[in-house]
């Protein structure tokens, strides 16, 4: 029989926020002239300084990533392309799809706790606290605050003891990026590998993300559903 579920732990970008949404300027990819796929790999999976904060210039961080894809790129393109992500990241953090946020609230009125764990840069979450997401969670942990990033068992425990839950009581639900469900996995908690937004964005990376999740959920209705037959002895009112 399954652990007792007490918290929801998820992934932010392409989980619960999708970028190519936003209106705001032009994105990164775009500016720079970089296929936004071959960016979005780059910087979610092989760009440590910029997910665990250490490089703090804006304009240096982007263009360490950029000239490690096309070292020909000029200075100006890559200053032109950093300074139209503050707005761009403001934008996709304060207009969030109702849908995410229903779904959200709706878990929190299971009696759940709610997780946040996500490898992001300095820029892409200074607006964090502006956010309609911000108060649904009781702890959100970001790589570059932290100075930790998924898959790193520690990131995952560091959650858990915020939230005041052990792991295998936990659900982890994210789009499959930076090797995350392992992650998540290794720790002992329950794993969804959720495509709702990663598939209306980049189909064949969604198809491409490995399969080591216990559920695949394509949908914000069934992802509810589930949290809702996992958490049922814990909403409030029942024993």
């Amino acid at each position: 029989m399954d652990a007792r579920l007490d918290a929801v732990l998820f992934d932010l970008f392409y989980t619960l926020i999708d970028m190519r949404r936003v209106s705001s300027g032009i994105s990164t990819p775009e500016a720079l002239g970089i296929d936004p796929a071959i960016w979005s790999r780059k910087v979610m999976e092989d760009s440590p300084h910029h997910a665990l904060g250490t490089e703090v210039d804006a304009v240096e961080s982007v263009r360490v990533i950029a000239h490690a894809i096309d070292a020909s790129l000029p200075l100006a393109r890559i200053r032109a392309a950093a300074a139209a992500r503050p707005a761009r990241f403001r934008e996709a953090l304060l207009r969030v799809d109702p849908q995410v946020l229903a779904a959200l609230a709706r878990i929190r009125s299971l009696g759940l706790k709610l997780g946040l764990i996500s490898n992001a840069g300095l820029d892409e979450v200074a607006s964090w606290d502006d956010s309609p997401l911000a108060p649904l969670f009781d702890a959100a942990l970001f790589s570059c605050h932290e100075k930790l990033m998924k898959p790193d068992a520690a990131m995952y425990l560091r959650a858990t003891e915020r939230l005041g839950v052990r792991p295998e009581n936990c659900l982890f639900v994210g789009d499959g990026g930076s090797s995350e469900h392992e992650g998540a996995n290794a720790v002992g908690m329950r794993t969804v590998l959720f495509l709702a937004l990663l598939q209306e964005t980049y189909p064949e990376t969604a198809a491409r993300r490995p399969r080591v999740t216990r559920w695949v959920i394509d949908s914000f209705a069934d992802l509810v559903a589930l949290v809702e037959a996992l958490g049922r002895d814990h909403e409030p009112g029942k024993a």
